[in-house]
């Protein structure tokens, strides 16, 4: 219950607010450009053997600081296509890929939604 005895909050008011959650959760996180949509699903391409990509279907989450949660779908070594991805046409396209600096976020400490 939020003490309101100075009478600050009326009603109709809006607020922007952020709760305490429970235990700090472990996320995945990509950049949101990477991800692509077919009709009713999600999915990213990924460096695989012999450079190749290899599409992954993903469950997404919420966005944290401009980067979008990933709860199902890819493993912590995956190395996600994010830039040229409308360059892949079809799964198995050989890539020439370059390796680049992100923000280094391996275990983003993000609450449960």
């Amino acid at each position: 219950m939020l003490d309101n005895t100075d009478r600050v909050f009326t009603p109709g008011l809006f607020a922007r607010v952020q709760l305490i959650g429970s235990e700090p959760d472990s996320a995945l996180l990509i950049d949101d450009k990477a991800v692509l949509t077919d009709q009713d699903r999600k999915y990213v391409y990924v460096l695989g053997a012999d450079n190749t990509a290899v599409r992954k279907d993903i469950t997404l989450g919420r966005i944290i600081d401009g980067l979008r949660v990933v709860e199902t779908g890819l493993a912590a070594g995956d190395q996600v296509v994010v830039s040229g991805v409308q360059k892949i046409f079809f799964p198995g396209m050989p890539l020439d890929a370059k390796p680049q600096e992100a923000a280094v976020i391996a275990n983003a400490v993000a609450s449960s939604p």
